[in-house]
């Protein structure tokens, strides 16, 4: 049955590689679980970068800095993310070296200089100004909470959030080089943001959270929504693992790199 059910979400759309445009050239940044796959030479020194969610693995974030001296906005109101960018300050500090243990191995090349010119946002990015709750998670060892996943549970926090296009202009940016975001759901909403405030961003990496979470097969169709929205929108998939994790560039972008190749 499983050859039977691969090439029906191949014909419906819904399989991972279907529409990726792929490019040559691209490079893996961050820990096994979780970094992202980008074109090397397009983040550069002061490339405004808006990492949307932190959790305990910030390597994405933080190579971004080490590699590109890029100008990082992190985005996370929940505890768990804060405290872990608070814990990576200490370490950097005392001059000591935080390590990913496990499977997800990492160690932090970043300097206390480095951590220092990034900026941590204690709010939550969604579709309003307004306060959000998020639910705690039930599963063990995961920390992240989610507005969008694990609604069941009896444990919350209620956060401020905002909408991207009002962040940006609070900072003062008009355009935004790359954004990450690893928001257990949310990704949907915000994303649709983006299209319709018609933001100008190069690159977008996003992980569908809903992947790990999902009781059906329905959030394909969501991921393929979504993905076809963007690709309206300007933006080419050119890069997703099997688990959805996605690389979208910019039209004109695009055809630039494809050029060069």
């Amino acid at each position: 049955m499983r050859p039977v059910k691969k090439l029906l979400k191949k014909a419906l759309g819904l399989d991972p590689m279907a529409n990726v445009k792929p490019l040559k050239n691209l490079v893996y940044i961050g820990s096994k679980y979780h970094g992202y796959t980008i074109p090397p030479n397009i983040i550069k020194r002061d490339s405004i970068c808006y990492c949307i969610g932190a959790g305990e693995d910030i390597s994405f974030d933080t190579e971004l800095k080490v590699l590109y001296d890029a100008k990082i906005f992190i985005f996370d109101p929940m505890p768990e993310g804060k405290n872990y960018f608070v814990k990576l300050k200490e370490y950097t500090r005392n001059g000591k070296v935080m390590t990913i243990e496990g499977e997800n191995s990492f160690t932090y090349r970043i300097n206390s200089e480095q951590l220092d010119d990034m900026v941590y946002v204690e709010k939550g990015v969604w579709d309003e100004a307004t306060t959000l709750r998020f639910y705690a998670p039930k599963l063990e060892d995961y920390v992240s909470h989610s507005a969008y996943l694990f609604k069941s549970s009896d444990k919350f926090i209620d956060a401020p959030v905002d909408r991207l296009s009002n962040f940006m202009k609070s900072f003062g940016h008009q355009s935004i080089d790359l954004v990450k975001m690893e928001i257990e759901g949310a990704e949907y909403t915000v994303l649709d943001t983006i299209v319709r405030d018609q933001l100008d961003v190069k690159i977008i990496v996003v992980e569908f959270d809903e992947v790990f979470h999902s009781n059906g097969l329905k959030f394909l169709y969501r991921i393929k929504k979504t993905s076809d929205e963007l690709e309206k929108a300007g933006w080419i998939l050119v890069h997703s693992t099997p688990m959805f994790k996605r690389t979208f560039i910019r039209q004109d972008l695009y055809q630039q790199l494809k050029a060069s190749e």
